[in-house]
């Protein structure tokens, strides 16, 4: 005769199943599917306006080859460029959950302290440069030329002024800073000065401008973060291309060249200007002492995801692979002009 065994269970025993819901995991998910679009939109934008002045160089140069030298059609082409580009840029992250900085006062002293700093940052990228550089030449056997000193030395005044000293300043740093890292704070400061500068120097395209573009990317982040004013770092970004091309192009065409080139007065001018340059930097140096005392970045947002989880979701997502393999081929090309 069968007995039926009936087996009682400690109260509690069978739980409904529930896998464990990994909460930051599905934020990073999320957060890597939204800033997907920044690194997408950068790349496009690079893409668009690289094809825009191609085309309209080609055409000139194909049908009105008597106006391709002109310096207005120079400028008009990067101009077409930025007008063609930019809307697209903006036209991607426009719909993207932004945080604007809170409003702070620098002052005119203070604006002057970043600018010191700035121009340390200069010299020390463009050493960390000529130092690569300078390796990559030995290992190549042949020299490697400086395609954009080449090009400003090679243009003229006006079209240095307009192109490098007003129009780069204004769309880099609108691009670069102001809707970028609006962009990037709801995740944290930390998250938006570093990717901010990064993403200025790869868009920058070669090794010579690299380094110190990515050194004054962060400290423009910087600023614009801690005073909420993109037209700071406009402004230092036009004295810096200022110094870097018009100044730099100025002394070039009337300083002697070669070792035995004899003194004129423009080199006792440049000589002082050299000094007046070193002394601004050293005095970038003390400011960038005092301003690592002062200044505070949160490593966490609005969003409440962990600081890795932020440069995963940023920099680990399919469009900032995309974007840094075509930043990469610029720079590998720029090694073979």
């Amino acid at each position: 005769m069968l007995q039926a065994v009936i087996l009682i269970q400690p109260q509690g025993y069978f739980q409904p199943y529930n896998p464990i819901f990994d909460v930051e995991k599905q934020r990073t998910k999320a957060a890597r599917k939204n800033l997907l679009r920044i690194s997408l939109a950068l790349l496009v934008y690079l893409l668009i306006t690289s094809a825009v002045q191609a085309t309209a160089m080609f055409l000139c140069a194909r049908f009105a080859p008597q106006i391709y030298a002109q310096d207005w059609f120079f400028i008009a082409c990067t101009l077409l460029g930025y007008a063609v580009g930019f809307p697209i840029f903006f036209g991607f992250i426009a719909s993207m959950p932004k945080q604007k900085p809170q409003k702070a006062r620098l002052g005119f002293g203070g604006w002057i302290a970043f600018l010191a700093i700035s121009f340390l940052l200069m010299e020390v990228g463009s050493m960390i440069a000529s130092f690569l550089m300078s390796a990559i030449e030995t290992l190549k056997g042949q020299e490697i030329s400086n395609a954009v000193a080449e090009q400003i030395n090679g243009s003229s005044p006006l079209v240095n002024l307009i192109v490098a000293v007003i129009l780069a300043p204004i769309f880099e740093e609108l691009i670069c800073r102001k809707l970028i890292i609006d962009r990037l704070l709801p995740y944290s400061e930390v998250l938006a000065v570093v990717t901010s500068g990064l993403l200025f120097g790869l868009i920058h395209g070669n090794f010579y401008q690299f380094f110190y573009a990515v050194l004054l990317g962060m400290l423009f982040a910087v600023v614009y973060i801690k005073t909420g004013n993109i037209f700071h770092t406009i402004g230092m970004h036009a004295v810096i291309n200022f110094t870097g091309s018009i100044i730099a192009s100025f002394f070039n065409e009337r300083l002697p060249q070669g070792p035995s080139a004899a003194i004129t007065p423009w080199t006792m001018v440049a000589t002082l200007y050299s000094m007046a340059m070193l002394v601004l930097a050293v005095c970038g140096g003390i400011f960038l002492l005092r301003a690592f005392k002062k200044v505070r970045f949160s490593s966490q947002g609005t969003q409440e995801l962990k600081l890795t989880s932020q440069f995963k979701a940023a920099w680990l997502n399919w469009g900032m692979i995309l974007l840094i393999l075509y930043c990469v081929m610029m720079f590998l090309f720029s090694l073979t002009i």
